[in-house]
């Protein structure tokens, strides 16, 4: 019985020591990501202030907001596409301009970010549909059958009123084309 204590208390400090180190390199991995480019012997890592991370992440949060306020849908459809929007610019891009030191590299990395964010909240807003009961589709699809259907619903009705096949419409007569004058 005090093997078996002995082991599992073994595992336990294990696992705990495990997800330490993983929390370690966590925050190691965050710290090198907001600390400033360009680090010297006497500063190796000094912390972007709040203006360096705004000017930094700024422009893709204004992406992301304007991706999402263009989005159809409900604001959970709004939200998951301006959250992907977001994370898979912003860290891409700080990630690429802390390693590489340029502004520039940061800017194309985000937009290459933004770019590869739409097929995967296109996924996962058709998931999000399919668990809801739809039919599976993201928002634009939704949007783009409804207007397909509409359409279709359109044509019909200009077809059956063209030819006098609706009631009460002005297409019944036939305008006499000497006169142009409206023949009953």
């Amino acid at each position: 019985m005090k093997d078996k204590r002995l082991i599992k208390l073994k595992w336990v400090e294990h696992h705990k020591f495990r997800d330490m180190a993983k929390a370690r390199m966590a925050t190691n991995a965050l710290k090198w990501l907001f600390s400033k480019p360009g680090a010297t012997k006497d500063a190796p890592r000094q912390m972007m202030n709040a203006l360096d991370i705004a000017g930094r992440l700024g422009p893709d949060a204004v992406f992301a907001g304007m991706a999402a306020a263009q989005t159809p849908g409900d604001i959970g459809d709004k939200l998951i596409v301006g959250g992907t929007d977001f994370l898979m610019s912003g860290i891409p891009g700080l990630a690429a301009g802390r390693a590489t030191n340029s502004g520039l590299v940061d800017q194309m990395a985000s937009i290459g970010g933004a770019y590869a964010s739409m097929p995967v909240s296109d996924m996962i807003l058709r998931g999000k549909d399919k668990m809801g009961g739809g039919q599976g589709l993201s928002p634009y699809e939704r949007l783009g059958l409804e207007q397909q259907t509409q359409m279709q619903e359109d044509i019909t009705q200009q077809v059956m009123q063209a030819y006098g096949l609706l009631p009460g419409t002005r297409d019944q007569y036939f305008s006499d084309p000497s006169t142009g004058m409206m023949a009953g």
